[in-house]
């Protein structure tokens, strides 16, 4: 019993050296020298980053563990919807975040070498790339250069899309009428220097409310990011 209970005590204080000698051999590439920050302060931040990292990937893991073992329950369950929505339900978990961890579970699945990157999205992120017209090279485009903010994603997106495929997609606008975009296009060849100057001018304008739009739909998204956070966090 007696040896039994030194040999825990070994293992523990073996455990903390370990550990301690893993604090000590980490070592920071941030340029402390360039912000002029002293060397206690470099060794007080270094330790602290250490921990940091190594819990980022702990979570991180954790995070994919979840995602996939969700995944698995649900193709066990494929037969029984009812039966998959009362089980999350019964662990405490609802439809949006359990729709939000399948779809970081397709991006695991599917780019799997940048585990640690798709852990780090929003889940508000994670939407927008697994979007039904998001296409499979765009969602690598995002994954590959690691684009994380929402607007940037969308971007991103858009950029793909060339303003003569918008014009011929019959695609439908809720908010916008493509048909005065359509009518520069028909009519600017035929336009004197009147109406180039006043067509620009008017563009000049309503790229402005635009841009005042644009930043109120930003304000909204940072709210849902925040609450996506906050859900982590008391998940956690």
């Amino acid at each position: 019993m007696k040896n039994s209970v030194l040999g825990k005590i070994k293992n523990q204080i073996s455990s903390v050296k370990t550990e301690e000698r893993q604090l000590q051999e980490y070592l920071s590439t941030f340029d402390f020298e360039s912000f002029e920050i002293n060397e206690n302060d470099k060794n007080f931040i270094t330790e602290r980053e250490n921990v940091f990292i190594k819990n980022g990937k702990i979570y991180s893991d954790s995070l994919y563990k979840m995602c996939l073992t969700l995944l698995e329950i649900k193709e066990r369950l494929t037969n029984s919807e009812i039966g998959f929505m009362a089980w999350y339900t019964h662990i405490g978990l609802n439809k949006d975040k359990v729709s939000e961890l399948l779809k970081r579970a397709y991006l695991y699945k599917h780019f799997n070498s940048h585990k640690p990157f798709i852990s780090s999205l929003s889940g508000y992120a994670v939407r927008v790339i697994t979007a039904k017209e998001v296409t499979f090279d765009e969602q690598l485009e995002i994954i590959e250069n690691k684009i994380t903010a929402v607007k940037e994603i969308k971007e991103t997106i858009n950029n793909n899309e060339s303003i003569g495929e918008i014009v011929t997609s019959n695609k439908t606008f809720k908010y916008f009428n493509i048909k005065s975009v359509e009518k520069i296009h028909k009519d600017v060849e035929k336009m004197d220097l009147k109406e180039v100057f006043n067509a620009k001018k008017e563009i000049e304008i309503y790229k402005k409310l635009l841009k005042e739009a644009e930043k109120k739909l930003e304000e909204k998204e940072k709210e849902y990011e925040n609450k996506d956070n906050l859900k982590l966090l008391e998940a956690d």
